[in-house]
C-alpha cells in the first residue's frame, strides 16, 4: 500500500460493534508490506483504538447506543492515523492518573494502555463534538 487510503466507518455506540473497528483495522494492516511482527503491531493498533472506544461508549455516551462513532482511519505505507468522532459528553484527559501497575485494579488502564501502544494519542472538545487522535508509525 503505496498511496494513502481512507476507509470511514460510523459504528453504533455499542461494545458489540467494536469488533468490527478491530477486523477493519486487521484488514487494512494486512495491505501493508514488509512490516516487522505484522501481528503484534496489529493487535497493539487494534487494542489501542478499542480502548478509546470503550472509553466513548462507556463515559461520553454513558452506554446510550442510539448514539454512534464516526471513525477516519487514514493508512499509508509508513503509519496509520485513526480519528474517532463523538458528540457524548467532553473528557479531560489530564484528569485521569497513571494507573497503578503494582496494585490490581479493574478500570482505568484504556487510556494508559493507548498512550503505551500508539506514538500519539490526542484528544480535542469541540461545541458539538469530541475527537480522538491515534496514530502510529510502522516499524519494518
Amino acid at each position: 500500500m503505496s498511496e494513502e487510503t481512507t476507509v470511514e466507518l460510523r459504528l453504533p455506540a455499542s461494545r458489540q460493534f467494536l469488533t468490527v473497528l478491530s477486523a477493519v483495522i486487521a484488514a487494512v494492516m494486512e495491505r501493508i508490506e514488509n512490516l516487522t511482527d505484522r501481528d503484534i503491531q496489529s493487535y497493539n493498533v487494534q487494542l489501542a483504538a478499542h480502548e478509546i472506544c470503550v472509553n466513548i461508549v462507556a463515559h461520553a455516551y454513558a452506554e446510550n447506543p442510539i448514539n454512534d462513532i464516526a471513525i477516519k482511519l487514514i493508512v499509508n505505507s509508513q503509519h496509520i492515523r485513526i480519528e474517532m468522532k463523538d458528540t457524548g459528553q467532553p473528557f479531560d484527559p489530564t484528569s485521569v492518573p497513571e494507573p497503578n501497575l503494582d496494585e490490581a485494579q479493574v478500570h482505568g488502564y484504556g487510556l494508559f494502555l493507548a498512550r503505551e501502544l500508539m506514538d500519539t494519542v490526542d484528544y480535542q472538545s469541540y461545541s458539538d463534538h469530541n475527537l480522538w487522535i491515534l496514530a502510529k508509525n510502522f516499524e519494518f
